[in-house]
């Protein structure tokens, strides 16, 4: 590859040369020594692709042809880096401006290869973030942590109901406050090490202690010891029942405990899941079947994610995650996300009255935006919570306001069709659109009238609409205290709530409230839409719209 780059860089200050060239003038455009020039003029001569003739005494100029194409030959560098599988090559060989005519090769490389090894490839629109268990909370991460990563316990979708996983049994003591876990022996992580009882004690008090996103997920763990290498016994400060259905969020993966402290650990971390992490850059992130798995091995030996944000170019690919504008001409699942887009106002800038009368000028039956997805009458697309307004005036708004959202596409659309809703009213909207990390930080809270965000619910949609309801969600941090204040008891109820349809009925009534008070303003339901080429088998979605990697295979073409 530094071959071919030198003769680029030849090629750039000699264009089509065929003639007399000094080797002082090649040593510089080479910006080597000339006898190093000499060397290199000399490989490129073997590989066929110019013809040199050494001047012979001092005075006598060599005489250079350069014959092959510089770009044909980057193309054909590119071709074989991609049919490797190797993007970040391919995209290194080539300015920026010529990186489109790697998105153009893409789908003859992208797709399912007819052969051995199984390796499945798709597009994905952005890099991915930290993968660090504890320190992220974006969908697509979240659900490449369950294929990283085990919890003690793991949620099944088809049984509908919390299993075993890393721990195989488990008792409370009658008043869910003291629990105790069995591991199941012989466990390996990716890097070969044993799972013990002391990697989960550290897994469940960094959850605890460290600040972030899921922090509160086990704020009420007192303690957690050994009893037994293989026996974990946890002390919590107040009754849980929904403790199973935590260890099994993507937060509590259990992490090898001599690796979390490393820097690099959320770009390539070690867990003890169906796929372990090769690669992740901004060019890709392969997943690749572990084969000590605990459980079984996955049917696909490879998964391959490259950032490749293009339409057309995603268009022709072998599976594709589409836009609900495109139309899918291939096979395809469909489902309505459980979750919403909503708006969240600032207490501080918009009182209650001001929030209300927002909440009806976005009303669906008053607000006719031609826009993707479904409107939303209640946080999920079951709930209807949103009476249709009678007579809506529109709300005596700020004469400015500043919208916030992060870079998804989705609530971009949303956001934008929204800021142009309340300008038509007279409130001069200012659009700001944030890093995902920037947004999550919510440092700008106290600048910001009004913020757009979503929620969508992992496969376990009891706990995650617990989660949302009562922990971290986007809207909880402009909440009033009064709210705030019932929040909290009803989540003690519903943690000392063994039953999930009262705790369902629990959850109804708490959105209700917050709906109908315009705490949260919900928008849009999205429609999640894969689809995929016919050979690519065992293809099921889970809730957040991703496919299941455990479950696909590719069948050999006909």
């Amino acid at each position: 590859m530094r071959l071919l780059q030198h003769y680029q860089r030849l090629s750039l200050a000699f264009p089509a040369h065929d003639g007399p060239a000094r080797l002082a003038d090649i040593a510089a455009a080479l910006h080597c020594s000339p006898r190093h020039a000499r060397e290199l003029m000399q490989s490129m001569a073997d590989n066929g692709w110019l013809r040199w003739l050494p001047g012979l005494g001092r005075g006598h100029a060599s005489r250079l042809r350069l014959l092959a194409p510089a770009g044909q030959l980057e193309m054909e560098a590119v071709r074989g880096h991609l049919a490797d599988g190797d993007i970040e090559k391919a995209l290194r060989l080539l300015p920026t401006a010529a990186r489109r005519q790697v998105a153009e090769l893409l789908p003859a490389y992208l797709g399912v290869p007819p052969a051995e090894p199984q390796t499945l490839r798709l597009p994905f629109y952005r890099p991915l973030h930290s993968l660090d268990p504890v320190r992220i909370n974006r969908r697509t991460e979240c659900h490449l942590i369950r294929q990283i990563f085990d919890g003690l316990t793991r949620y099944d979708r088809a049984q509908g109901q919390i299993i075993p996983a890393l721990s195989h049994h488990w008792s409370h003591d009658g008043e869910w406050r003291n629990w105790r876990f069995h591991l199941r022996p012989g466990v390996a992580f990716h890097h070969g090490r044993a799972l013990d009882g002391e990697d989960v004690r550290q897994t469940l008090l960094r959850l605890r202690n460290e600040a972030g996103p899921h922090q509160g997920l086990l704020s009420h763990l007192e303690d957690a010891s050994q009893s037994a290498p293989l026996t974990v016994d946890i002390r919590l400060t107040r009754p849980d029942a929904l403790l199973p259905l935590r260890l099994a969020d993507s937060a509590a993966s259990i992490l090898p405990r001599e690796c979390w402290q490393q820097a690099d650990f959320g770009r390539f971390p070690i867990g003890t899941g169906a796929f372990k992490l090769e690669v992740n850059n901004d060019y890709r992130a392969t997943l690749r079947a572990f084969d000590r798995h605990w459980k079984e091995r996955p049917l696909l030996d490879t998964v391959d994610i490259w950032v490749v944000d293009d339409p057309d170019v995603r268009a022709q690919l072998d599976a594709r995650f589409c836009h609900p504008d495109e139309p899918a001409v291939r096979p395809s699942l469909y489902q309505l996300e459980a979750g919403c887009s909503y708006l969240a106002a600032n207490p501080a800038r918009l009182d209650s009255v001001q929030r209300r009368a927002l909440a009806d000028w976005l009303h669906p039956t008053v607000w006719q935006a031609a826009l993707p997805g479904e409107p939303a009458l209640g946080m999920l697309p079951q709930w209807r919570h949103r009476p249709a307004p009678v007579q809506p005036q529109p709300p005596r708004l700020p004469p400015t306001l500043r919208l916030v959202t992060y870079q998804l596409p989705a609530h971009i659309e949303l956001a934008e069709a929204v800021a142009r809703r309340l300008r038509d009213i007279g409130s001069r909207t200012a659009l700001t659109v944030m890093s995902y990390p920037d947004f999550a930080r919510y440092d700008w809270l106290d600048d910001a009238d009004l913020l757009l965000t979503g929620e969508v619910m992992a496969d376990d949609v009891d706990f995650g609409v617990y989660q949302w309801l009562c922990q971290d969600a986007g809207y909880r941090h402009w909440l009033e205290e009064g709210t705030r204040q019932r929040i909290r008891l009803t989540e003690r109820k519903l943690t000392m709530e063994p039953d999930e349809e009262r705790r369902w009925q629990g959850y109804e009534a708490l959105a209700r409230e917050l709906v109908e008070e315009a705490s949260l303003i919900p928008l849009r339901h999205h429609l999640q839409t894969m689809e995929f080429a016919p050979q690519l088998r065992g293809v099921t979605l889970a809730q957040c719209g991703w496919m299941d990697f455990g479950k696909a295979w590719l069948a050999p073409p006909l």
